[in-house]
């Protein structure tokens, strides 16, 4: 009986050193958890196999600079430079708490070596104080101090004493835990809950949400949900029951090194969901009922943008259901010039900014509006000398992972701008995607290459 105890209490102790680590310090209670691990093994992945990463670490030499200060800094301190480094290797987690203003980081790390490192770096004063009997360093600079704790070679940092002490009691007592099961292979898992955001609406109120980044195939990749609860059922209905499809409008000519597509089905339902808690203005002009308005738009939009460019050239074509030109006339009352270009009228909005003056130009034609800050002869060879957005940059290398139910779509051709602003030439690109799911809930993801 004795041995089949020693046994079962070795194998107990076995499995509990298995799952002991920071995540043993993160309360029960927390309101927001960051884990990150294997972060060895997943920054050689980046550095090795994501295009922009290995360009900015390897080519533009940002990894050496960085280790250049970090083991001149490290030598003035007759410190060995995998101190530091050993910190950011192992696993660590950042988490908060309900008042969502108290944050803590817990690393497996040497706090006295960390706390001279950054006095040395970045100046500031080191200190102490005693909280419930323990004895806490600080690092105060700037104004602003932060509290440090060092248990079982873990060292806790915040800036709140109340976090460290919650983060011991979680420790000796019971921890958070996900509650969702998240790829092996994830270099980052995230929860939160009750946050209270610019997202809280009278009718929506964002429960809790996941994440989770993870390197496979040259690409990092970045999922997320955030739940929601609807106070109007008849706007989930609306939303959940809608077939968005924003990559359709790929086939639209990109120029410039940036393209969003945008697809909201039936805005007409849904302005008539949202009407009892929204108020839309047409700008200043009131004559206009914004229902009447908003039953001339298909939901559908695409804008191509030139971040290169030193006016930021940009064409944004919105689709109608409707032609519009029966509100030209009430329009062009707030516009600062009306002219006819191939047959169809133009609005030009004037904007004076010290002693530059900026144009906005508005197309009207039967099926669509182009808005761009180029005048019409300008916008429409920007639009020619393109290519369908699809065909864009490295935006086909994405094409395996491409969300087509997405309502919003965004692609970044970072490897034309790399090229434009240091002639150098980098596969990379970035793809930023949002969808409902059949919940209703919100689900995004970015893809970087």
């Amino acid at each position: 009986m004795v041995k089949k105890l020693l046994i079962a209490g070795i194998v107990l102790l076995a499995v509990s050193s298995v799952f002991a680590g920071v995540m043993s310090y993160v309360p029960q209670n927390a309101n927001f958890v960051v884990l990150f691990q294997n972060n060895a093994t997943n920054y050689d992945a980046l550095k090795g196999n994501v295009p922009i990463f290995s360009f900015l670490l390897n080519d533009l030499g940002l990894e050496s600079l960085v280790q250049s200060s970090v083991s001149n800094t490290a030598n003035s301190l007759n410190l060995k430079s995998s101190q530091i480094w050993s910190a950011t290797l192992n696993d660590f987690v950042i988490f908060g708490n309900e008042n969502q203003k108290d944050v803590a980081l817990v690393m497996k790390a040497d706090t006295s070596v960390l706390l001279k490192f950054f006095q040395s770096l970045i100046g500031g004063q080191i200190g102490s104080l005693t909280a419930n009997g323990k004895k806490i360093q600080t690092f105060t600079t700037n104004g602003m101090t932060l509290y440090f704790y060092t248990d079982s070679g873990y060292t806790i940092a915040s800036n709140s004493t109340s976090m460290i002490m919650d983060a011991l009691s979680a420790n000796s007592s019971k921890s958070f835990s996900f509650s969702i099961s998240y790829p092996k292979n994830a270099w980052f898992e995230a929860y939160w809950k009750d946050l209270q955001t610019a997202m809280a609406t009278d009718v929506v109120i964002p429960k809790d949400g996941y994440a989770y980044g993870m390197i496979s195939n040259g690409i990092l990749s970045i999922y997320g949900k955030e739940n929601l609860d609807y106070k109007d059922q008849n706007l989930k209905t609306q939303i959940t029951s809608s077939k968005p499809n924003s990559i359709s409008l790929a086939t639209n000519q990109a120029t410039g090194d940036l393209w969003v597509a945008l697809d909201i089905p039936n805005p007409s339902a849904l302005y008539d969901v949202l009407k009892p808690y929204v108020k839309l203005q047409i700008g200043s002009i009131k004559n206009i009922s914004p229902k009447d308005f908003v039953d001339h738009l298909n939901g559908k939009a695409f804008i191509d943008m030139s971040l290169l460019s030193s006016n930021n050239d940009f064409v944004a074509t919105i689709y109608l259901a409707k032609d519009l030109s029966s509100y030209i006339p009430e329009l062009s009352k707030e516009a600062s010039a009306t002219f006819t270009w191939e047959g169809h009228t133009v609005l030009r909005d004037d904007t004076i900014e010290g002693t530059r003056t900026t144009f906005v130009y508005t197309i009207f034609y039967p099926d669509k509006v182009v808005l761009s800050n180029m005048d019409p002869d300008s916008s429409l060879k920007y639009i020619e000398t393109g290519k369908p957005a699809q065909n864009a940059g490295n935006y086909p290398s994405f094409s395996s992972q491409i969300w087509s139910n997405s309502f919003l779509t965004v692609y970044g051709n970072v490897e034309n701008l790399i090229e434009n602003m240091l002639q150098y030439s980098v596969d990379s690109g970035i793809v930023i995607q949002a969808k409902y799911d059949k919940s209703g809930n919100l689900e995004f993801q970015m893809l970087v290459k």
